[in-house]
């Protein structure tokens, strides 16, 4: 399903995504709803301006979502990990898909109509609350934050990527702030557009500038102030 037990050996998703905000019993019927499918990665789930009303609902893996800029280029509007959705605009409005989405790694989704999303939520307004609290966070940060794909160094790539995972999935830590999201570290250069090897090089510039500590599937970042220069404040071609 996702990342590893809490607690009696319930799994747990994380807390910023959608399911991590669910009521158990809530948390439970959703999980029933419609079907598994399994996506390779590079595989394009949802295409922006296409039709279609369907919702996937993340068990495993991560997703990219992705923009077309009126200058033609692509841009990464949000990262989406297991215990989110997406696709659920245009279910909810019938109107084109938003954005592009496509599996940065091997992922495993459950596929849900829009008909029986939008009986699933008339029956339950507590977790029709939590699913448009939830758009309303996603319309602010993809609002606030674009990472450009392509152009900009490696370091400021994954320093984009590290803070906006922050942003949507950080939670207090000793050190700093865990991202709550457990990717390995070919996850995070399929993120990032780049090689492993060349994420690993800005990673280890990362932890020897304090900025971060990495360990498995973990990372903390000790310095948000510094992520957000490189991520926000640095210029792309520098």
């Amino acid at each position: 399903m996702v990342e590893g037990p809490g607690r009696a050996g319930v799994p747990r998703w994380p807390q910023a995504g959608l399911l991590g905000e669910l009521r158990d019993d809530d948390r439970a019927a959703f999980l029933a709803l419609g079907t598994v499918r399994r996506h390779v990665r590079g595989t394009t789930l949802i295409h922006e301006g296409a039709g279609g009303t369907d919702v996937h609902l993340l068990l495993k893996g991560c997703v990219k979502v992705l923009g077309d800029t009126s200058t033609g280029h692509t841009t990464l509007l949000a990262v989406r990990v297991p215990g989110d959705v997406v696709g659920e605009l245009a279910a909810l409005d019938g109107r084109p898909r938003s954005a592009t989405v496509v599996a940065a790694v091997d992922t495993v989704t459950r596929v849900i109509d829009a008909g029986t999303l939008t009986a699933f939520i008339t029956a339950r307004p507590s977790v029709n609350a939590v699913l448009q609290r939830s758009i309303t966070t996603k319309l602010r940060q993809a609002t606030r934050f674009r990472v450009d794909l392509g152009g900009a160094p490696v370091l400021i790539r994954l320093a984009r990527v590290l803070y906006q995972l922050s942003l949507g999935y950080g939670r207090a830590h000793p050190d700093g702030l865990l991202v709550d999201v457990p990717l390995s570290q070919p996850e995070i250069a399929a993120l990032a557009g780049a090689s492993e090897p060349s994420v690993q090089r800005a990673l280890a510039e990362l932890r020897r500038t304090a900025v971060v500590r990495t360990g498995y599937r973990r990372i903390v970042v000790r310095d948000l102030d510094r992520l957000k220069v490189l991520a926000v404040d640095q210029p792309p071609d520098h």
